[in-house]
């Protein structure tokens, strides 16, 4: 097998991880009771398809020209994501006495949801350990950014959702005086 071939391959396979992202968020996004999670899940399921767009158009362009495109095409930058989802907790927070508590289920989500970008930053980061084109390694260095970033907001958003107060706590950077 070519290298263009083990590529193209490869991003067919990224290809099906962020499809089954994007329905795993969608799907999360839609059994979640609470308006907060509800629609940072959705958020997340925006992204997944902004993702098979690169992939899609990083895969045409390989398959005709042999060549990658640059990541500086790419909409979405590193630092997007984490500035969304700042927004959408900082409109939701005021209301937040009025939103359902987080269930058993909608952790499980975010838990899985978290599971799911470590494992795209995994398969990223080995197609980049593996690529000996430049352009192949800077688009899953970009990828891999963009995973990284997606996993942390998860993280914090299960933070969060699993315990608002210390949430709230960690984030102010509360000191509590003993004296």
């Amino acid at each position: 097998m070519t290298s263009q071939a083990a590529e193209l391959d490869a991003l067919k396979l990224a290809l099906k991880m962020e499809t089954d992202g994007y329905h795993f968020f969608k799907d999360a996004s839609a059994r979640t009771k609470n308006p907060l999670a509800k629609e940072t899940l959705e958020s997340f399921a925006r992204w997944e398809l902004e993702h098979i767009e690169y992939i899609k158009k990083m895969h045409k362009a390989l398959e005709t020209s042999g060549t990658w495109l640059s990541t500086e095409n790419l909409s979405q930058k590193q630092g997007d994501a984490l500035s969304a989802i700042k927004t959408i907790f900082k409109e939701k927070h005021e209301k937040l006495a009025e939103t359902v508590r987080v269930n058993v289920t909608d952790l499980d989500a975010f838990r899985l949801a978290r599971d799911i970008e470590d494992k795209a930053t995994v398969f990223y980061r080995e197609r980049a350990d593996k690529a000996t084109d430049k352009a192949a390694k800077k688009f899953y260095q970009f990828m891999i950014g963009l995973e990284r970033e997606h996993y942390q907001i998860l993280d914090n958003s299960y933070r969060y959702f699993e315990n608002p107060e210390q949430w709230n706590i960690e984030d102010e950077g509360w000191m509590f005086d003993g004296g």
